[in-house]
């Protein structure tokens, strides 16, 4: 019988929430099978990027050995900049998730490697951005009057329809 009850609520939850599902932040691996390293073309990671949507929550993963991520500003990502990052990531396996909407920039802490083509600059959107539009709002109530047709003094009343069309 207790099983039957938690049956019947979780039921209950499902419907009252539109069977909806909270969607999850995605992992991304920067480069695919290629990983965080030297690329063969110098648009590489530009290519690999372009046909993804980054938004807030997501995660990118960089994967490589002998190099490190930095987290840079837009003019320090076109010079290949790389004495003064924001943020420095060393180590194999660098996992980064995206807290906020905008432009992130990264490239390599090597220069050579930086110059050429081991960089990625990627635009978040936020999770809103893609949500359904409000619906419109009710159009405001109009007074309709009426009044009796009668030989007596005229006898009116009034009602509120949301337009002159509304009727019952």
């Amino acid at each position: 019988m207790a099983d039957a009850m938690k049956l019947v609520v979780l039921l209950a939850v499902v419907i009252v929430c539109g069977g909806s599902t909270v969607s999850a932040e995605e992992l991304f691996m920067v480069g695919g099978s290629e990983g965080w390293a030297v690329p063969s073309e110098a648009d590489f990671y530009h290519r690999w990027a372009s046909d993804k949507i980054f938004q807030v929550g997501d995660i990118l993963r960089f994967r490589y050995k002998h190099d490190s991520v930095l987290m840079v500003s837009r003019e320090d990502y076109e010079k290949c900049y790389t004495a003064d990052p924001i943020l420095v990531y060393r180590g194999r396996n660098t996992h980064y998730e995206l807290n906020r909407s905008g432009y992130y920039y990264f490239i390599s802490g090597e220069l050579e490697h930086c110059e050429q083509g081991q960089k990625l600059a990627i635009q978040v959107t936020s999770s809103d951005m893609n949500a359904s539009p409000p619906p419109p709002p009710d159009p405001p109530l109009k007074p309709v009057f009426h009044c009796a047709d009668s030989e007596v003094p005229l006898l009116c009343y009034s009602e509120f329809r949301a337009s002159k069309y509304d009727e019952y």
